[in-house]
């Protein structure tokens, strides 16, 4: 009986308690940062990594995207698996001049704190963190489900 509730503590205190803010990231200027200054606000993260089909496009498109979003919604991508070097060699390969900030995702935190269904990904949080939305790629239509909530 007691190796089962010993079992059961450690994997009680084993779990994650990471939100989307508690993640490691590396920003343009290789510092690590935390998605902690978005709290309050609705974030729209596109994931993606540059072994994904589709993800060059997508990071094009966005540039579109992020004039078209409401004043209180945040838009980011978060390269996973990759690090500063590899998200920089694929935009200068694919002429891309983003107008969102890139973040890089080496260990693939991400992922432990979200379930990623699909690569790249468009993941929808709202003000408190919370992931509201899980698209594959990038949907036509965010502004449609930024309206219905996620």
């Amino acid at each position: 009986m007691r190796l089962i509730i010993l079992a059961l503590v450690l994997l009680i205190a084993s779990c994650s308690q990471d939100t989307i803010y508690d993640i490691p990231l590396i920003d343009e200027s290789g510092k690590e940062i935390t998605l902690k200054e978005f709290k309050g606000k609705t974030l729209v993260a596109y994931v993606w990594s540059g072994s994904c089909v589709g993800h060059t496009r997508d990071l094009k498109d966005l540039n579109g995207v992020k004039d078209t979003l409401s004043e209180g919604v945040v838009l980011i991508s978060i390269a996973i698996m990759m690090d500063r070097e590899g998200v920089e060699e694929v935009l200068k390969k694919n002429s891309i001049e983003p107008k969102y900030p890139i973040y890089a995702d080496p260990k693939g935190r991400l992922g432990e704190v979200v379930k990623l269904v699909f690569l790249p990904a468009t993941l929808i949080f709202n003000e408190r963190g919370e992931i509201v939305g899980n698209y594959p790629k990038l949907p036509s239509d965010i502004n449609t489900l930024l309206l219905m909530g996620g």
